[in-house]
């Protein structure tokens, strides 16, 4: 028994091989259309524009600073399919931040050893500057200056001595060269051996301590 499907059924047809068929097709880009690509083939082609198809999945990412007040992250806001906001911490961008290229830093001249940056009020850039060099020079100037301190504080040393009073000596004397004491009395005594027995010493020349008797010490009386 048939039935109304065998009627209406179209047999298949035997399919030529492709590999004799003297035909092409081909896709490439529509060049007078950015968004468009064209489809060539034997039997003609056509251009799409797919502008419509980009906007539809155009991503709707979004980055900002937060918070806002006193930021200290960058926050990229992914699509909802994308997972949940992701803080990239101002720490770990600056690892990746050379300071030699900010936008106030010149270009002109090259950091070297020793080198830090100091601002120009001039040019408004921050500029190298040789602080080693300064550091070293202001180094061996201190050094120099301790040296002639230290040569300056032995001469004072020298000159105190040789201005320091003698031990007993009254107190308005003033400075006298010499390598004996002279007093000047004339009331003095002096016995036969030379001795004074009597001697009023806060009058004359000091130069030793004057408890104490140098040889060829004088009197003046």
């Amino acid at each position: 028994m048939s039935t109304i499907s065998d009627f209406n059924r179209i047999e298949d047809c035997n399919k030529i091989d492709p590999l004799c068929i003297n035909a092409y097709t081909e896709f490439d880009f529509d060049p007078e259309n950015e968004t468009g690509i064209c489809l060539h083939t034997s039997w003609g082609g056509n251009c799409l524009d797919l502008t419509e198809i980009v906007k539809t999945a155009e991503s709707c990412t979004t980055m900002y600073l937060s918070p806002e007040n006193d930021p200290n992250c960058l926050v990229y806001e992914p699509e909802e399919k994308c997972g949940d906001n992701i803080c990239i911490h101002g720490d770990d961008l600056s690892r990746i931040i050379s300071m030699q290229y900010l936008k106030d830093v010149t270009q002109e001249i090259d950091p070297t050893d020793g080198i830090v940056y100091m601002y120009n009020s001039e040019t408004f850039l921050f500029e190298p500057y040789d602080l080693k060099t300064v550091i070293g020079s202001i180094q061996t100037a201190i050094q120099n200056i301790n040296q002639t301190l230290e040569n300056h504080e032995n001469r004072l040393r020298t000159i105190e001595a040789i201005l320091t009073p003698p031990a007993n000596a009254p107190d308005n004397i003033k400075v006298a060269w010499g390598t004996i004491n002279i007093y000047g009395d004339y009331t003095a005594v002096v016995d036969g051996s030379g001795t004074a027995t009597s001697l009023d010493k806060t009058h004359g020349l000091y130069t030793h301590d004057l408890n104490t008797n140098a040889v060829d010490d004088q009197i003046m009386g």
